[in-house]
């Protein structure tokens, strides 16, 4: 996978600080996806609570599945834009700063335009976090108005 990870994280729209993937260790075509992040460096632009808000870590999941539907199906096209459709999510446990973050996911169906998956997020001794189950969507952006 480190050879093809940059180009896998160019496929995200988001940017620093808003991007809550570093790394893609582990994409089995048709089967998972495991992406990290290092959530220290934002906790200044977070809020700086004692835990890492749990809409970072159902937001890096949802990025994590913008990514996975990309590989799955065809990039995001000129004038597009993925949509976070809905998620049910179970929250267990808070996340700290100082520990890495995994998301693990995996495609229940996949359509041209639209995927539901099943999740979680882990800290990086594998306690699970936040389990979830995300509809994404590709959606056109639509023209500006004049």
């Amino acid at each position: 996978m480190d050879k093809d990870e940059p180009r896998i994280l160019d496929l995200l729209p988001q940017q620093y600080p808003f991007r809550f993937i570093d790394q893609v260790p582990l994409y089995k075509p048709g089967k998972r996806m495991q992406a990290s992040f290092d959530p220290a460096a934002l906790r200044t632009c977070l809020g700086g609570g004692a835990a890492i808000p749990v809409s970072v870590l159902i937001e890096g999941l949802a990025q994590t599945a913008v990514l996975l539907t990309q590989l799955e199906t065809r990039p995001l096209g000129p004038g597009e834009m993925p949509l976070l459709g809905k998620v049910r999510a179970s929250i267990k446990e808070q996340a700290v700063w100082d520990r890495l973050v995994y998301y693990e996911l995996a495609p229940e169906r996949i359509w041209q335009r639209q995927a539901v998956f099943s999740g979680s997020v882990q800290d990086e001794d594998g306690r699970p976090l936040v389990t979830a189950t995300l509809l994404v969507a590709i959606a056109d952006k639509g023209s500006d108005p004049k």
